[in-house]
């Protein structure tokens, strides 16, 4: 079920100048939340996103711009060997995307609480 579910939305930067393989890094990214039970991948379009995933190719980071970070509740900047402006080699992106993506609160319904009125 979607609802409960942490909505995930990739953006591309235009990839003029990449230092990194947007490409791949999107694609092991794909994969990865395909197989997630806690995340879901929706389209930047999408009404309901809770993080933005913006993926640029170079530390320039000229797709991460306010009115694509106000789509969604939170975001996460990928701009060449850097998550987050953390220096990441290339071949752990992928894996300190994911775990930051983990990071966030999942929106499953919290359980109905118990009634304290007892029958007789």
């Amino acid at each position: 079920m979607l609802g409960s579910k942490v909505r995930v939305s990739l953006k591309y930067c235009g990839s003029c100048n990449p230092l990194i393989d947007l490409a791949k890094l999107g694609g092991e990214l794909r994969e990865a939340l395909s197989q997630d039970n806690d995340l879901a991948l929706v389209p930047p379009e999408s009404a309901e996103i809770d993080i933005m995933l913006i993926l640029c190719g170079c530390p320039r980071a000229c797709g991460n711009k306010e009115e694509i970070r106000a789509r969604a509740a939170h975001s996460i900047v990928v701009a060449g060997e850097r998550v987050d402006m953390v220096p990441t080699q290339e071949k752990e992106i992928s894996a300190v995307v994911m775990k930051k993506l983990k990071s966030f609160p999942s929106h499953k319904p919290a359980p109905a609480p118990r009634s304290r009125h007892h029958p007789r």
